[in-house]
């Protein structure tokens, strides 16, 4: 009863312990799906703050150049001075004085930093004297303004007035360089924008915003981020103002207005495009998901097979104690009946009750068949013990069969006659021989031969036949009996270690439960197998199926 508490116990605790896993299982999920979803938000917003520095950085640089053409460029202009070094962004600079109908004079910025005339390019032909910027080639256009200044007193000060007036149809073009663009500037800001391993995550393109297909860098394609740049943002123009009047105390400044932003397209001339390397950003990130629970539920899968084994293995292993139980309790008795028996026969020996020679002859025969009974259930319980413990290893022997069954029955012929066992041998001739285990294999057939002396002593018939099968290449050894045959419900048990069947025990057959064992295990050692055949109230064949 206690046994049985212990095996519900078991069982209650693992399906608690699978309900929790259960429960873990949807709880994790439900994580993931959350997890997922605020991983890919953050990777999105993190996307867009680095898109949007990329811009401010680009832009912040474009306006640096609007404002070298505003103010220094329109300074060395009017001035006829020499220009220094413009921005790195700036490849040519155009002065254009634009007519009715077309441009009438340019003036192009030298290696000298002077302005000199020159000819118009092509792609500058139709550019208009705005605030404008072009995507194919990359240009800045911007108008030329004029500064005033003028004075005016006010009582004991002395007021400067700067007025600023554009100058109609006069404007500076300024191509940017492609190649500084493409290889030095956007890869160093793609760079510290979006990370220096960005490149191994994500494909960066950039396209013109007029015709959206143009690529300025890379190669367009699907976009899991867009953002618009190339807008610079006109600033005043900040050219010094003149020194004050002599004898004026102090003067004000006032400052001009913005130039205007006409022209300029909304957001930028150009557009960042940001897709993710493989699949789109979503795509990756639900597949990472599912990754993720993937390895989860073989995680759970692996904890519940666990506790499916720990579950197995208590009932096998109680299963064994059960058996070990059954074999000491078994063997006790068989071991005290052959014992008590000789120890009895030698004592009335030792005493003189033995007279005469029949007397002597009949207890020495007495005596040998009970240490004969003992040695079968020694060699028995050593040999399974040899098989189970790894300690007894196969030797690979050349086995004659019909040596083999005629030993057994040769061991067993006086016992089995003497019993009224009427012995038929049908042995096909020319049988091939067995490599294998010479006395495993006689332990096997002797095992079978007993098994059939002792449960069908009813019948008193046995046959041994050995025959070889051509279609499954083996020899098979078949011990055939008329005894009472075996229960159905009871033919897989009846190989198991230290079983004994409920007939068996009630009609007190001797044994300890161990030979049929002893014959599955010396043929599955060969790769073989034993099967059986049985009709209850008819008998039993156990076949012994041997490679060759």
């Amino acid at each position: 009863m206690g046994r049985l508490l212990g095996a519900r116990t078991l069982v209650v605790l693992s399906l608690a312990l699978a309900l929790l896993l259960a429960g873990l299982a949807f709880v994790q999920y439900r994580w993931s799906v959350r997890v997922s979803a605020a991983d890919e938000q953050r990777e999105k917003e993190h996307l867009s703050s680095a898109a949007a520095l990329f811009a401010a950085r680009f832009n912040s640089l474009a306006t640096e150049a609007l404002e070298f053409l505003q103010n220094d460029a329109a300074a060395a202009l009017r001035n006829k001075q020499p220009l220094g070094a413009p921005p790195k962004l700036i490849a040519e600079i155009y002065a254009l004085e634009a007519g009715p109908d077309g441009p009438r004079a340019v003036e192009r910025l030298g290696a000298d930093g002077r302005f000199a005339p020159a000819s118009l390019p092509s792609w500058a032909a139709r550019v208009p004297c705005e605030n404008f910027v072009l995507s194919s080639p990359p240009a800045i256009v911007t108008p030329m303004f004029e500064i005033a200044v003028a004075s005016k007193e006010t009582g004991a000060a002395v007021r400067l007035l700067r007025t600023i007036r554009r100058e109609p149809g006069r404007c500076f073009v300024a191509r940017l360089d492609e190649t500084y663009l493409r290889q030095t500037l956007i890869p160093r800001l793609l760079r510290e924008s979006f990370g220096p391993t960005a490149s191994t995550e994500y494909d960066f393109a950039i396209v013109s915003r007029q015709d959206g297909r143009t690529a300025e860098y890379g190669t367009p394609g699907r976009a899991d981020l867009r953002e618009p740049f190339f807008a610079p943002v006109p600033l005043p123009l900040r050219k010094k103002l003149p020194k004050p009047p002599e004898g004026a105390r102090h003067f004000n400044a006032l400052y001009f207005t913005r130039a205007s932003d006409a022209g300029l397209i909304e957001g930028g001339a150009w557009e960042l495009l940001v897709a993710r390397k493989g699949l789109p950003l979503e795509a990756a990130f639900e597949n990472r998901r599912r990754r993720d629970m993937l390895f989860s539920g073989a995680v759970e899968a692996t904890l519940l097979a666990a506790i499916a084994f720990l579950v197995l293995g208590a009932r096998r292993a109680q299963r064994l104690a059960q058996q070990k139980m059954r074999f000491v309790a078994g063997v006790s008795h068989e071991l005290r009946t052959p014992v008590s028996a000789i120890a009895m026969l030698a004592r009335n020996q030792a005493d003189g009750l033995v007279t005469g020679p029949e007397k002597v002859r009949q207890y020495g025969e007495l005596i040998h068949r009970e240490s004969q009974r003992l040695n079968e259930m020694v060699e028995q319980t050593l040999e399974y013990a040899g098989i189970h413990s790894g300690v007894r290893k196969r030797v690979a022997q050349t086995v004659d069969v019909p040596t083999l069954i005629e030993g057994a029955i040769t061991a067993r012929r006086g016992e089995l006659e003497r019993m009224g066992f009427h012995i038929e041998l049908a042995v096909a001739p020319g049988l091939p021989a067995i490599s294998g285990d010479r006395k495993l294999l006689q332990t096997a057939v002797d095992n079978l031969v007993l098994n059939a002396e002792r449960h069908a002593a009813q019948g008193r018939w046995l046959r041994v036949s050995a025959k070889y099968s051509e279609a499954e290449k083996e020899v098979q050894i078949a011990v055939e009996d008329k005894g009472p045959g075996i229960d159905p419900a009871m033919q897989e048990a009846i190989f198991e270690p230290f079983y004994r069947g409920p007939a068996t025990v009630e009609a007190q057959v001797p044994g300890s439960g161990l030979g049929l064992s002893l014959v599955r295990d010396a043929a599955a050692a060969h790769d073989g197998s034993v099967t059986l055949e049985t009709t209850p109230g008819k008998g039993s064949t156990f076949t012994l199926h041997l490679p060759v």
